[in-house]
């Protein structure tokens, strides 16, 4: 199963337990399920309205904008919802980390004290670069922003 519901890099899944990928295997199935039942019922409401003879009016344009907006909306409160599984259920482990934690900040302040952290602390970019690498505290604090991090840092290389 491909898992997109959420962009987490393949070293941040590593470090999620069990408990924590079953939460992400049943988002990404709850997503699938929705994108699935959006696709038939729009060939459904696409089907009627050739009957009507109605498909090239405005009423398909409008109903496939609405059924696709729910879709996107629903689809993004499972997503936040896993999120917030993911950031809370690991908290604990995280409080020894070497910067502040605090899941109350938005996650562009978190990045940012993530990234003032290396770079006050390793000068050299290949070390950071690899200290990153191996910080499990960050893949489960930064979340989806955690990837930037690392784009970011390895373009000092």
């Amino acid at each position: 199963m491909e898992i997109d519901i959420i962009s987490y890099t393949p070293s941040q899944f590593t470090v999620l337990n069990e408990q924590q990928l079953a939460q992400v295997q049943e988002a990404q199935m709850k997503k699938n399920t929705l994108l699935k039942e959006l696709e038939e019922n729009l060939q459904r409401e696409k089907e009627g309205l050739i009957e009507k003879g109605m498909l090239h009016s405005n009423v398909w344009v409008m109903l496939e904008a609405k059924l696709r907006a729910e879709c996107d909306e629903a689809v993004a409160w499972i997503k936040e919802s896993l999120l917030f599984y993911l950031r809370y259920s690991g908290a604990e482990a995280l409080a020894n980390a070497p910067y502040k934690v605090d899941f109350t900040l938005p996650e562009e302040e978190r990045l940012e004290i993530v990234k003032a952290y290396y770079y006050e602390t390793y000068a050299d970019p290949l070390v950071r670069l690899n200290a990153y690498e191996k910080d499990e505290i960050a893949m489960k604090y930064l979340g989806e922003t955690y990837n930037l991090l690392y784009a970011y840092l390895q373009d000092d290389l």
